[in-house]
């Protein structure tokens, strides 16, 4: 099988967005221990693996209205894995498969110095730190690093994009958790103090899925980390 579009579409009506199954590093930061590895070669775990391929099963039973027909990805390997697993149930089904290109726009966000320490060792390492990131959230940048409106400022052209995307209905991102977080505060136009509410309550988990549809005035939320199709162990 072939990647399909339809042609001449009025809009991407449709939008997923799926954050990668754990990884190896997720694993690592749960029990504080420091990983040392480059952030983009960072794999999935079996977990991860299992959760890639439930979320490839949840597609799969999808009405061919609902399938997507674009796909991008994070360059990201852990995001690669996970829509390469999908891709596979979808094979498996028989169902059309979707365009596929990775996007280097949607990788994870840049913690530079810090990226993999455990807070135990950053307050160790960089004392300074934790309280220059407590004093503004969202605009605070790690020793070189990004912060996460950097985040959002390099999603506002992926938007853009898909706004002028007259080819696709239906669109799936695989990537990371601050991804779809800042995807909401674009796509709903939430405010700062949202964006920081939904992150105090917990961000997108590990194989969740999160979707929007089109309404007459931008994307409606219909979704957020939902996770009844993964597996539990």
């Amino acid at each position: 099988m072939t990647c399909t579009h339809p042609e001449d579409s009025e809009s991407v009506d449709v939008l997923y967005a799926v954050r990668h199954g754990q990884s190896t590093a997720n694993v690592a930061f749960a029990a504080n221990t420091l990983i040392e590895s480059d952030d983009m070669s960072i794999g999935l775990t079996d977990l991860g693996e299992r959760q890639a391929t439930a979320v490839g099963q949840w597609f799969a039973a999808l009405d061919s209205n609902q399938l997507p027909d674009l796909v991008l990805c994070s360059p990201y390997l852990r995001a690669m894995q996970t829509w390469q697993l999908i891709e596979q149930e979808l094979r498996t089904a028989n169902r059309d498969l979707p365009c596929h290109h990775v996007d280097q726009r949607l990788y994870d966000r840049h913690c530079g110095k810090l990226s993999h320490l455990p807070p135990p060792t950053v307050r160790e390492r960089f004392p300074e730190e934790p309280a220059k990131e407590a004093r503004d959230p969202l605009g605070y940048r790690p020793p070189d690093g990004e912060s996460f409106k950097d985040v959002a400022d390099r999603l506002r052209g992926v938007v853009a994009d898909l706004a002028a995307d007259h080819r696709h209905r239906r669109v799936l991102i695989v990537a990371h958790d601050a991804i779809v977080l800042f995807l909401r505060q674009l796509l709903e136009n939430l405010t700062d103090t949202e964006v920081l509410a939904l992150a105090d309550a917990g961000l997108a988990g590990n194989g969740s899925i999160t979707s929007w549809q089109r309404t007459t005035d931008g994307y409606r939320l219909q979704t957020y980390d939902q996770r009844t199709h993964l597996p539990q162990t």
